[in-house]
């Protein structure tokens, strides 16, 4: 009789793992809304496959998905850390990783990648964005890829304008005079149909990482000095850099004023991809792939040894170092499953995944930059945006720190008030509630 009740028990577990009694649920963080952009459909479509894989592999997890904005998606991950709401795996921002490590909402992964072969650690540990990842000793975050920033250029534009298409600019000066040769009004209504030099100004961080920040660090200046832990930007150089911009509105009137309000992937990739502008600074390596769709590039996406720039091109600017990140995968500290979470990010650390990630932009393991199909000279050009790129300042507060660049600039732009003392009012302003962290 023992022995048929100890069976019934043992066939009663394994019934409930296999109906899922015991299964394990883990929610994934992100961004990637599926009623967005093509973008963001398309890494969408790459995460609901990676989801599939991993759950068909273990039938024990389920992944949900969390679908946040992407610039709210770290404080959502602080905010509710107060509040006491779990989650699991989430994406983060290198930029953000100080404020992380200080608030502790994600966990240290340490004790996960001591477990990895010591190749795998150094296949990703090369990266600048992993070394942003670790805060105090704590590995908080991975990377997914490597991000950076150049100017995209259609060469077609190039030609019909008289231009060498295999010559781009290579200083700001020139960037102005290739820009007002390439700025035409075809139909000869005051407006131009075709635009110079696209730029995306609009009220969120990514003014201060894409224009504000390189164009200051090209004139010799700094955001935050992280001596006096004080923002420092309205400074000599950052009022040439302002300045600098504010001409390409308003006095060479190479870019155009939708750029101030304008959406960011809109402005610069789709305008790009249209030909409504010949020039879109601050095109991001996320965004390859749409290149690839539009017929401007061949074989570059996916990557093959034969690939190359059709009718675009890129360049990127000798002394104007761009801001270069990447989205990382982190843990909630609150997570009551962060064995399921990390075994989930760990499938999507995958090469063969990566390697299909089209919001990796660039390889985060160094093993791939060997490959034959990242040695064209296309990507010889990314990966030396990508060395000679630049993070955001350690602040604690750098989110309020961009925010309070990107008020001041829609001022500046908006407003046309005058650029030194609006810079200095706004530095005035973040120095009084954020000075010393």
């Amino acid at each position: 009789m023992k022995k048929l009740l100890m069976v019934g028990v043992v066939c009663g577990i394994v019934f409930s793992l296999m109906s899922g009694a015991f299964a394990v649920e883990i929610k994934f963080a992100h961004f990637y809304d599926p009623m967005g952009d093509s973008a963001l459909q398309a890494n969408n479509k790459w995460i609901k496959d990676a989801m599939a894989g991993f759950m068909e592999a273990n039938p024990g997890i389920t992944v949900s998905e969390e679908i946040y904005q992407w610039d709210q998606i770290d404080t959502k991950s602080i905010m509710d850390f107060k509040a006491k709401i779990a989650h699991d795996a989430m994406m983060s921002s290198p930029q953000l990783m100080p404020k992380h490590g200080y608030i502790g909402d994600y966990i240290d992964l340490t004790p996960y990648i001591e477990k990895w072969p010591q190749t795998e650690v150094k296949d990703f540990s090369w990266s600048p964005v992993w070394k942003k990842g670790n805060q105090g000793g704590k590995q908080i975050g991975v990377p997914t890829g490597v991000h950076t920033r150049l100017t995209v250029y259609r060469k077609d534009l190039f030609e019909a304008a008289g231009l060498d298409p295999n010559k781009p600019p290579t200083t700001l000066d020139e960037v102005v005079e290739y820009a007002k040769k390439l700025t035409i009004d075809k139909d000869g209504d005051g407006e131009p149909d075709q635009w110079g030099l696209g730029m995306s100004f609009g009220p969120s961080r990514a003014t201060i990482e894409l224009y504000f920040a390189p164009v200051l660090w090209h004139y010799g200046g700094q955001l935050w000095d992280p001596e006096t832990k004080k923002a420092v930007f309205a400074s000599e150089e950052g009022v040439k850099a302002a300045q600098w911009l504010y001409d390409l509105v308003y006095t060479h009137k190479v870019t155009p004023k939708y750029s101030i309000s304008g959406d960011y992937f809109n402005v610069i990739c789709k305008d790009i991809l249209e030909g409504k502008v010949a020039m879109a600074w601050g095109f991001g390596s996320y965004w390859i792939a749409q290149l690839e769709k539009a017929g401007l590039t061949e074989g570059i996406y996916p990557a093959t040894p034969e690939g190359k720039g059709t009718k675009a091109g890129v360049f990127t600017l000798p002394g104007v170092p761009q801001f270069t990140n990447s989205w990382l995968l982190s843990i909630h500290a609150l997570s009551e499953h962060q064995d399921a979470a990390m075994k989930f990010i760990e499938v999507l650390l995958q090469p063969e995944r990566l390697y299909t990630f089209p919001d990796a932009g660039l390889p985060t393991r160094l093993s791939l930059w060997a490959k034959p199909e990242y040695q064209t000279p296309f990507y010889k050009i990314w990966l030396e945006a990508a060395k000679a790129g630049r993070p955001m300042p350690a602040t604690g507060y750098y989110g309020e720190l961009a925010d309070t660049i990107a008020a001041a600039m829609q001022e500046i732009l908006v407003k046309q008030v005058p650029i030194a003392e609006t810079l200095q009012k706004f530095q005035d302003e973040y120095n009084a509630e954020y000075a010393g962290e």
